[in-house]
């Protein structure tokens, strides 16, 4: 008898813990696109990190730009599918797809973006509010006609 709720409570534990493997936080699926000078804008590193102030802060999600400057987030470590609700500072970078590691001096060597994108987008000022239930609109649009000029320091 004692065999048999030695058993049971095993088994018990055995199926709870395989329902909370991958658990995590609960996500939502947040998607866009991102536009600079009119165009759709490829390989650009499209980060979530929040701006929020609780004791619990949720991870960092991180997506790619395809062809048509469309993306999608996923949590950076876990590599689950989504991003956690709530209030968030955007940075967008260029990610070169052709960078090569130099192995001798451990330096990767990256060309030149062949977009123009302001200040703004990777200096923190951007934010973004993930919705409850996600969202298929989190778009950025840049253009260099109307965005502040970098002010340059004299010597």
């Amino acid at each position: 008898m004692r065999n048999n709720l030695q058993c049971a409570l095993a088994a018990l534990l055995c199926a709870t813990l395989a329902l909370c493997v991958g658990c995590g936080p609960h996500t939502v699926p947040v998607s866009g696109k991102v536009i600079v000078d009119g165009q759709p804008a490829e390989n650009l590193r499209v980060v979530f990190q929040s701006a929020a102030t609780t004791a619990t802060v949720p991870p960092v999600a991180i997506g790619m730009t395809d062809k048509n400057g469309e993306y999608s987030l996923s949590l950076a470590e876990k590599k689950k599918r989504g991003v956690v609700p709530g209030p968030y500072v955007v940075f967008i970078t260029w990610s070169d797809p052709n960078a090569e590691e130099n192995p001798v001096e451990g330096v990767t060597v990256a060309n030149e973006s062949p977009y123009k994108l302001p200040p703004r987008a990777n200096s923190g000022e951007m934010s973004f509010e993930v919705p409850e239930k996600g969202t298929k609109e989190a778009n950025f649009e840049f253009d260099s006609a109307t965005e502040p000029k970098p002010t340059s320091v004299g010597v």
